[in-house]
């Protein structure tokens, strides 16, 4: 009489799996691995179909069934394993841990404004967000804003920066008003507090009201 061990086949063909995986590995990095977490499941698929396989011919034939246990538990392990990393990709640990291991910090210029000040105007408000504003005189009659932003991007990326995202202008009557805004936040396992440092340069002949805290006036 012979003897079936149920999970023989499925462990012998998810070591196969695993051998392609680690030799794709070599030139597509994670992205072998992201493929076989998609496909997972049929692991599960040929265990089943070995299981019920071996049923339908065990009744045929009168066979006896037997269980290779340590395939089954193989399997078992895997698709614990599987399910979890499934279950992190989903809330988006694994995609925050990979950012995380790939960052680096940068530096980089914001986009410089320069704007006339018309002769009508009398009064400049810079409104900030907690920002560090340095704000100098100029005999010019004109408003020019420049500065730097401090974050985390992914390595060989420089961060994108969108003007309207920091300053806004608006002149209202004989007021013009300045808006800095603060830099947008990431928050998260992997939160990211991006740093910004701006020099506005104003008329002298204006006068300029600063709503906001952590500003350096010059009076020039």
């Amino acid at each position: 009489m012979r003897k079936w061990r149920v999970g023989t086949l499925s462990m012998g063909l998810t070591l196969i799996g695993f051998g392609v995986l680690l030799f794709l590995s070599q030139w597509q990095g994670l992205g072998a691995f992201t493929s076989f977490i998609r496909w997972w499941p049929i692991v599960l698929v040929l265990l089943g179909l070995e299981i019920l396989a071996y049923v339908f011919i065990a009744k045929k034939e009168s066979e006896v069934i037997r269980y290779d246990w340590m395939s089954v538990l193989f399997v078992g392990v895997l698709f614990a394993g599987c399910f979890m990393f499934t279950m992190l990709t989903g809330l988006g640990v694994t995609d925050e841990v990979r950012k995380l291991v790939g960052e680096v910090e940068v530096t980089a210029d914001l986009p410089e404004l320069q704007e006339p000040v018309n002769p009508a105007i009398q009064k400049l408000v810079v409104q900030t967000s907690g920002e560090p504003v340095r704000i100098d005189k100029t005999a010019e009659r004109s408003m020019h804003l420049f500065g730097t932003y401090r974050t985390r991007v992914q390595e060989g990326d420089r961060p994108t920066v969108d003007k309207e995202q920091f300053y806004t202008v608006r002149t209202v009557g004989d007021t013009m008003y300045v808006q800095v805004k603060r830099p947008p936040v990431y928050r998260g396992l992997n939160s990211v507090y991006p740093e910004m440092s701006v020099t506005l340069v104003l008329p002298q002949d204006v006068q300029v009201e600063v709503q906001g805290p952590n500003n350096e006036s010059n009076p020039g």
